[in-house]
């Protein structure tokens, strides 16, 4: 297959699907396959498994959805919630540089009542680990094109709804996403697949012709199928080690024309920056200083993210 050199659980897959007749291209596609990435983030974190399973999924989303988008910089997934996760962090460059991150409230109990109320045969409920809360999906471009964030707020739904809200309030496009997550014998599978339907172009003003009426509802039966094809995937198939991406793809539309894309490499890397911690302690007062040394005289920086710690002597901090 076109992809075969890339590994299956590191790659985000474009494709697109048609009516099979004329071959035109009714409904795009992205099915993100994670679970290299994941596996390595989340062994450098102690999550309970209901909050490493969140994690996973936000991952894959991530990966999936900044795909569908032109962009030179970061696309950010970031929710914030008043239960057992306060943070739950995602992100990834154009270049397939994915990272995350969860932060949690120290709550024993909190972590057993979320850990009861998941159902382990599918997705994490937003409700019952992050509570009340928003989500903000965030493009931020270092070219010419600026900052964009679409918010919404969560509730006892799973990430793949939020991103459909999402999609819904900002593109106004019809939308799809399913996500998957688990932890196997081999390591961790995540994976998020999105549908997204292409929008027929219509006549002048108010006016639909004959041919227009045609191709809306061609566009209209076509997105019927996809969404029934979609919703007949089973959790096992998007978690099975031994499918590729274009495995999936082929065996869930292979009525629908599928033709896949070139993939893109998702690896695991951070972006922590030297230069950039060491701007902030420049910035600290002197009885700051103090106050955060240890008993050794040394400031330690952790990174969440790839939890690499970088010491600081309070005699020898980097100057202005």
């Amino acid at each position: 297959m076109l992809n075969d050199n890339l590994p299956p659980d590191a790659q985000i897959l474009p494709f697109y699907l048609a009516d099979g007749s004329d071959d035109v291209a009714l409904i795009r596609g992205r099915i993100a396959s994670v679970g290299r990435a994941a596996s390595t983030i989340l062994a450098r974190h102690g999550y309970p498994e209901i909050v490493a399973i969140l994690q996973a999924e936000a991952l894959a989303l991530a990966a999936c959805l900044s795909s569908t988008l032109k962009f030179d910089g970061v696309f950010t997934l970031q929710a914030r919630g008043n239960g057992l996760v306060r943070t739950l962090f995602a992100d990834i460059t154009e270049a397939g540089a994915l990272r995350g991150y969860a932060a949690l409230d120290d709550n024993r109990a909190a972590s057993q009542a979320a850990a009861l109320a998941h159902n382990p045969g599918g997705p994490v409920r937003l409700g019952h680990v992050m509570g009340d809360g928003y989500i903000a999906f965030t493009v931020d471009d270092g070219s010419t094109n600026g900052r964009y964030q679409g918010i919404v707020e969560l509730d006892n739904q799973h990430l793949s709804d939020a991103a459909m809200r999402w999609y819904e309030n900002s593109e106004q496009l019809d939308t799809v996403v399913v996500c998957a997550a688990a932890e196997g014998p081999d390591g961790w599978q995540a994976v998020a697949i999105m549908l997204q339907r292409i929008a027929v172009e219509g006549g002048e003003g108010n006016t639909m012709t004959w041919c227009d009426a045609v191709a809306r509802a061609k566009s209209d039966d076509a997105w019927h199928t996809a969404k029934t094809l979609l919703g007949s995937v089973t959790r096992n198939e998007l978690l099975d080690p031994a499918l590729s991406p274009e495995n999936i793809v082929f065996r869930l539309f292979n009525t629908m024309a599928p033709h896949s894309a070139r993939a893109r490499l998702v690896a695991d890397q951070c972006r922590c920056n030297v230069e950039k911690i060491e701007a902030v302690l420049q910035q600290l007062a002197a009885d700051e200083v103090e106050d955060l040394a240890d008993e050794d005289g040394y400031l330690t920086i952790t990174c969440e993210f790839c939890k690499t710690e970088r010491a600081y002597h309070k005699d020898a901090m980097p100057s202005v």
